[in-house]
């Protein structure tokens, strides 16, 4: 039974969630005690103190890693489709293909008919403004425009859900504006389940429905803030208003307490 109250769909359930690895017979853990419902079409935001555990927390959500305690479950409604995509800090398009192919990649693997791949990427080349670069390679692309594509590539393949790893960390201030609107604005589209790593609270507060802020390492969950701020949001004009200043002083305060003096020797 996915149902839950409100007559949303349960997407994510965890319970208890917990990593540990063994690093020279060394017991390191990563997060412990992890317990949160994301509900189907919620853009929810990971954040918290370096070294937290906020990655390996998407590794695992992912598939890329095994928790060692509690319990996951990820409902896959349509199994036509990937349950998950991921997008990382870096790139990780094809340098081999071009933009246009490296978009479509996830479509032929899914032996999509060709008419289908044709309207999808030509699609999402307009919505990430890759007209003019669409038969380049990535080494003639800026670091923006080769994120761009691996956003692109992420939505064009329909997937469940959408998993981000501080995508746009190493891109400058004015690229990450513009790309936090794009994406923004395709996720509005569509409202796929997204799960978004990030260090920026302002980053935090534009894109998520919902914000899980963990404690220092090993990480686990301090505060789940429900972010009410109206959509559409424009990012110049939600930084003015009262309320995104007051979510803003509350989570930092929140995280000042973790990046402190007592948790930087640790």
């Amino acid at each position: 039974m996915n149902e839950i109250a409100g007559n949303k769909q349960r997407k994510i359930e965890i319970e208890g969630l917990g990593k540990t690895f063994f690093i020279r017979k060394k017991e390191i853990t990563a997060f412990h005690d992890i317990s949160l419902q994301i509900n189907e079409g919620e853009f929810w935001c990971f954040a918290g103190p370096s070294g937290c555990g906020k990655t390996t927390l998407l590794r695992v959500l992912a598939g890329l890693e095994t928790a060692t305690k509690g319990s996951l479950e990820i409902i896959h409604n349509d199994q036509s489709k990937p349950l998950n995509a991921m997008v990382f800090q870096e790139h990780a398009i094809f340098p081999w293909m071009t933009v246009w192919d490296n978009i479509a990649y996830g479509l032929k693997n899914r032996k999509v008919e060709k008419d289908a791949i044709k309207r999808i990427v030509d699609e999402y080349i307009i919505k990430t403004g890759l007209e003019k670069f669409a038969y380049s390679y990535p080494h003639q692309l800026s670091g923006g425009m080769r994120q761009r594509v691996s956003i692109a590539r992420a939505f064009a393949n329909d997937p469940e859900m959408l998993l981000m790893d501080e995508p746009f960390a190493s891109l400058d201030e004015q690229n990450r504006l513009i790309l936090q609107q794009e994406l923004i604005q395709i996720w509005e589209e569509n409202r796929k389940t997204v799960v978004f790593i990030t260090h920026s609270i302002d980053e935090a507060l534009f894109l998520s429905d919902h914000i899980m802020l963990m404690t220092a390492h090993p990480g686990t969950v301090k505060k789940i803030y429900d972010i009410d701020l109206p959509r559409p949001r424009n990012m110049m004009e939600i930084r003015k208003t009262q309320d995104f200043m007051r979510l803003f002083s509350t989570i930092w305060g929140e995280l000042r307490e973790e990046v402190g003096p007592k948790h930087q020797s640790q």
